[in-house]
């Protein structure tokens, strides 16, 4: 009963730690390094509702220099694949994101901006191509702020708590797989231990991937507008994409362990019979 009752504990632990690491050292690896979490979130150009919600920003900007919002809409809608596909874009766009990543992160402030600065080259020069008069009203220097941290409160609080853990980020994974293992060995039945642990992994893998979807619609309902909706969600999916295949794969990993763990055990008692 004692060795039982101390698997069961020991597994149930192992598949806290083993949840908790797998978060931890994600997060560590992709959020709280600026430059992987910029190059990451860059990728979020690659969908159409960030591609949309950049237009409108860039839109919002021309409309502030005189330009008139039904004449320049066509126009920018057309262009912003080119815009977010450009290199000079998406290289201002990542310096942004390193500065806003820092901001939140080592200097905690709140209400950071993520400006894209000194952008007004490529604009002029892709948007010039089918408006010369409206390439005119950009200013070399014009910048776009495409985010702000208020509207995107769930990313910020979960980088923030991802940072608060990072010591531990290296160090969990190994615990985990130590409180596994020593559940299965402490067992009189080390088959159906075995079987316990596989659930526990699976069930693991199944939260994590779970969560993957429940932050991004969380993520999601903070903007008001469709399109900043749509960019919240091509972001999250950048960014904690990586979560969602390692959910399947821990799922994957401990259905097949339970499933051996099952066989093993059934093949045993005939053979005891």
């Amino acid at each position: 009963m004692i060795r039982r009752l101390a698997s069961v504990v020991l597994i149930v632990l192992g598949g806290i730690a083993l949840f908790a690491g797998v978060l931890a050292r994600y997060a560590d690896q992709n959020v709280l390094d600026p430059e992987r979490f910029a190059e990451r979130a860059v990728e979020a150009l690659d969908d159409d509702g960030a591609r949309s919600e950049v237009a409108d920003v860039i839109v919002v900007e021309l409309e502030k220099l005189g330009a008139d919002r039904r004449e320049v809409s066509p126009v920018v809608d057309r262009a912003v694949g080119t815009v977010a596909e450009d290199p000079r874009f998406r290289t201002a766009l990542a310096a942004a994101l390193v500065r806003a990543n820092r901001a939140v992160l080592e200097d905690e402030r709140e209400g950071v901006g993520v400006v894209v600065e000194d952008v007004g080259d490529p604009l002029r020069r892709i948007l010039g191509e089918r408006s010369p008069e409206l390439a005119r009203l950009i200013p070399l220097g014009i910048d776009l702020r495409v985010a702000h941290t208020a509207s995107t409160g769930t990313l910020v609080d979960a980088a923030r708590a991802a940072d608060d853990v990072s010591g531990a980020a290296a160090l969990l994974p190994f615990l985990a797989a130590g409180l596994l293992l020593a559940g299965i060995a402490v067992a009189r039945d080390r088959r159906t231990a075995a079987f316990g642990a596989g659930l526990t992994v699976a069930l693991v893998g199944a939260l994590i991937f779970g969560g993957y979807l429940l932050g991004r619609e969380i993520a999601a309902a903070q903007p008001e507008d469709e399109p900043a909706q749509e960019a919240a969600r091509a972001i999250w999916s950048a960014v904690f994409g990586g979560l969602s295949e390692l959910g399947l794969i821990l799922a994957g990993a401990g259905i097949v362990v339970a499933f051996i763990a099952a066989v093993a055990t059934r093949v045993r008692g005939p053979a005891r019979a």
